[in-house]
């Protein structure tokens, strides 16, 4: 317990996950970031008509071949065990759904 309170006061803790998270696979920092974030999940809330929001994160890694999306993802997969992964062999045309907005600051496509 104390060790932990003592990797949660390093200001770096971010930067150490992000190298701990499969450090065999480079480069990849940002990909890293959203899949800890992942990892840690969100908060359930109660929007103001009283529905119910999941605080659950999704993620869907789209990408050149042989960028390491599906090492990455393997790794995830073998230490959160609930996690479901899947890949375009696996899904079906109705099993996944895409969702995509044009950022209000930066105009691009997220």
């Amino acid at each position: 317990e104390n060790r932990m309170k003592q990797i949660g006061t390093d200001p770096d803790i971010y930067g150490r996950l992000v190298k701990s998270l499969a450090p065999s696979i480079y480069e990849m920092d940002d990909v890293k970031k959203g899949i800890l974030c992942q990892l840690f999940g969100g908060v359930n809330k109660n929007l103001t008509n009283a529905t119910p929001c999941r605080g659950e994160i999704n993620i869907l890694l789209c990408g050149d071949p042989g960028t390491s999306k599906s090492q990455l993802l393997s790794y995830v997969h073998q230490i959160a065990p609930r996690g479901i992964y899947t890949s375009g062999k696996g899904s079906s045309a109705v099993g996944l759904t895409a969702y995509v907005k044009r950022d209000p600051e930066t105009k691009d496509l997220v």
